[in-house]
């Protein structure tokens, strides 16, 4: 079911969800159990007839699904977006994430897909779907974390029928460096929004461990790699181990910050964060400020939205950054100590800002911060101030 596409409406979406429920009587009367059901994946977007379409890339077992050109071509450059957290999602009949956006009346994609972008998103929806942030983040990493490989049903219960026997970061490399095997682009990007950063690493990080010991060829190799408003929870993780072999377990934002360093060495990338909430300043957030210095730090002020909705300015930093696509790179300003405002002449950071540029922010004192544009949702106005911290 679901097994090619997720273009669905929501009210087709909870018709075929009611339309799998099994039923089954008991002695204490009639109820209802939901089908097994597990979908995830590797898919690919476009726009078909002004609506967003999305098909898969491969199947369970692994083989691809051959594509029409206008969703994947090899030629073509690509970005691969990595979801976070999704509580709640199986029973609001297995709901995804798109690019799609009703408060702007826009499709954040679409401007990709008019410069000749291939765009992608990988679905784990359902491992994802925890009350408890902790337990999906351990998927990621490992099928041996506290909740296993378990999946979430649309009546809110949890099936290990179907469970694949690695983690969802060997499941994403592996799609990912089958489907991209022949991609010819020389230009792929990975964007990781909240827990996804983490997906995101992981993967690029499997690609470089190939690079290196020669089992995959260097065009698979993402050149940048976008931390949306990411999470890392706090204190060491038995599934990880100690590969450090400092006596301790590593934690998750440790194990990124590592990553990103040996990428940077080995393969000079771009990588670029932005912080739209204080999502990390949560009990159980982890600031991870050793990894500021080594990336391009971007901090964005979304006033227009209420001062203490932490969830709504995490979750529109998605936004943001497909949006800013749209729109040329922000200008970079400094502000002297009279509060007068002057262009540097160089961009800030968005997703239409070059890789070079990314690259050149990087691995330095410097963080910036938005100080224009602050109370609209258009990226289009934003100005960000370079600053010393």
């Amino acid at each position: 079911m679901f097994e090619n596409s997720t273009a669905f409406s929501k009210p087709l979406k909870r018709f075929l969800c009611l339309s799998s429920i099994s039923m089954s009587i008991s002695m204490s009367g009639l109820t209802y159990a939901a089908q097994d059901y597990l979908d995830y994946g590797l898919h690919w977007a476009k726009m078909v007839s002004g609506n967003e379409s999305q098909v898969k890339a491969v199947n369970h077992d692994g083989s691809l699904i051959t594509q029409d050109t206008s969703y994947y071509d090899d030629s073509k450059p690509t970005v691969i977006y990595f979801h976070g957290w999704q509580s709640g999602s199986a029973e609001e009949g297995y709901s995804r994430e798109d690019f799609e956006f009703s408060d702007i009346n826009e499709n954040t994609m679409e401007t990709w897909k008019e410069q000749g972008w291939n765009v992608g998103i990988f679905h784990w929806n359902q491992f994802a779907d925890e009350s408890e942030v902790k337990d999906a983040e351990a998927k990621m990493w490992s099928a041996n974390g506290n909740k296993g490989m378990r999946y979430r049903l649309s009546d809110g219960s949890y099936s290990t029928t179907q469970s694949p026997a690695i983690s969802v970061g060997e499941i994403a490399f592996q799609q990912i460096s089958s489907v991209l095997a022949n991609n010819t682009s020389n230009n792929l990007r990975f964007a990781g929004h909240s827990l996804g950063n983490q997906l995101a690493v992981f993967v690029a990080q499997k690609i470089n461990d190939g690079i290196n010991n020669g089992t995959l060829a260097n065009n698979l190799m993402p050149k940048r790699i976008a931390l949306l408003d990411p999470f890392w929870s706090q204190d060491g993780k038995s599934y990880l181990g100690d590969k450090n072999g400092d006596g301790q377990n590593d934690w998750t934002g440790e194990r990124v910050h590592w990553a990103i360093n040996e990428m940077i060495a080995d393969q000079d990338i771009a990588v670029e964060w932005y912080k739209t909430s204080l999502i990390f300043d949560v009990w159980i957030g982890d600031q991870n400020t050793a990894l500021e210095s080594d990336v391009a730090l971007i901090n964005n002020r979304f006033w227009y939205l209420n001062a203490w909705d932490i969830t709504s300015k995490h979750n529109h930093a998605r936004r943001w950054y497909f949006q800013s696509m749209d729109s040329d790179a922000p200008e970079e300003v400094s502000i002297n100590w009279w509060g007068t405002r002057s262009e540097t002449g160089y961009d800030a950071a968005s997703a239409s800002t070059s890789d070079n540029r990314i690259k050149f922010m990087m691995g330095n004192s410097y963080e910036w911060d938005q100080v224009e544009g602050r109370y609209t949702a258009d990226p289009a106005d934003d100005q960000f101030e370079v600053k010393d911290y």
